[in-house]
């Protein structure tokens, strides 16, 4: 199989779904043919984010065999993610588990180099482990913990005069380079009030989404979700098929924000804006 070049008429129908007009476009959508592997990409991650777990697993079912028609590898990563949560929640383990194995049987015939078939491998392995409640997994996040001590800021701000010396801590560029270092090692309480200070310009996604992790751990889930919109608003797609960031999924202590309500307004939040 081939990287399959999207036609500018389907290009234009994703960006209608990344904009949040989710019927619109899938109507524009049944109405393009063929494409149906990139089309059933977009339909499982729209279902995915309307809690219809049954039809986003069959949609994915259908699309991720054909994962080498598209170039970016994170397509398939998250929505093995997605498919493996959507299978725990609704005791469809052995329905993924046998798509798992049948995914890597085929894979394994197509005489595809080594170092590709040994990430097949490694991904589907680790997935069925997964499925069977095994934690703390290769493919897992690492854990962020709340810190009532750690570095304190003066460590931050000499850090940020030795190797960013042109910048002041007083600013959105400072807190770019920062909230790497602070939402891992500082006190947990003053690093999400540096964060809240500049968020609506921050533009580096993972700041976004550890400082919602780090609000769910601290109970505040109110402001965990408007990190985790600042996050949406910002998201664009690697590939023209996503049109919602199904990375969401890869971080189990963002569950349990992510309800129904939750998940639908994050579909409508208008995305991949420039």
């Amino acid at each position: 199989m081939e990287i399959v070049k999207i036609p500018k008429k389907l290009r234009d129908v994703f960006d209608v779904l990344r904009s949040g007009q989710i019927e619109q476009g899938l109507e524009q959508l049944s109405k393009i043919k063929d494409f149906e592997p990139q089309k059933n990409i977009a339909k499982a991650e729209i279902s995915y984010f309307k809690s219809n777990y049954e039809d986003a697993m069959t949609n994915d079912e259908n699309a991720l065999p054909f994962d080498e028609q598209w170039y970016a590898g994170n397509v398939l990563f998250e929505h093995f993610f997605a498919y493996t949560s959507a299978a725990m929640s609704t005791n469809n383990t052995i329905r993924a588990e046998k798509f798992y194995s049948n995914y890597l049987t085929e894979k394994e015939k197509q005489g595809l180099p080594e170092h590709r078939i040994n990430v097949y491998r490694h991904q589907v392995n680790q997935h069925l482990a997964k499925l069977k409640g095994e934690k703390n997994l290769k493919i897992d996040k690492n854990l962020l913990k709340v810190i009532n001590e750690g570095k304190p800021i003066s460590d931050f701000i000499a850090q940020l005069k030795e190797y960013r010396p042109k910048l002041t801590y007083e600013s959105s560029q400072a807190a770019e380079y920062l909230l790497y270092f602070m939402l891992e090692k500082g006190n947990t309480d003053e690093s999400l009030a540096y964060y809240e200070k500049y968020a609506e310009n921050l533009i580096n996604q993972d700041h976004h989404i550890n400082a919602s992790r780090l609000f769910v751990l601290k109970g505040e889930n109110e402001k965990a979700k408007k990190a985790i919109l600042n996050y949406v608003k910002k998201w664009y797609p690697v590939e023209h098929i996503q049109v919602t960031p199904i990375q969401i999924f890869q971080f189990e202590d963002l569950y349990p924000i992510l309800t129904k309500e939750f998940k639908n307004e994050i579909l409508e939040t208008p995305k991949a804006q420039q």
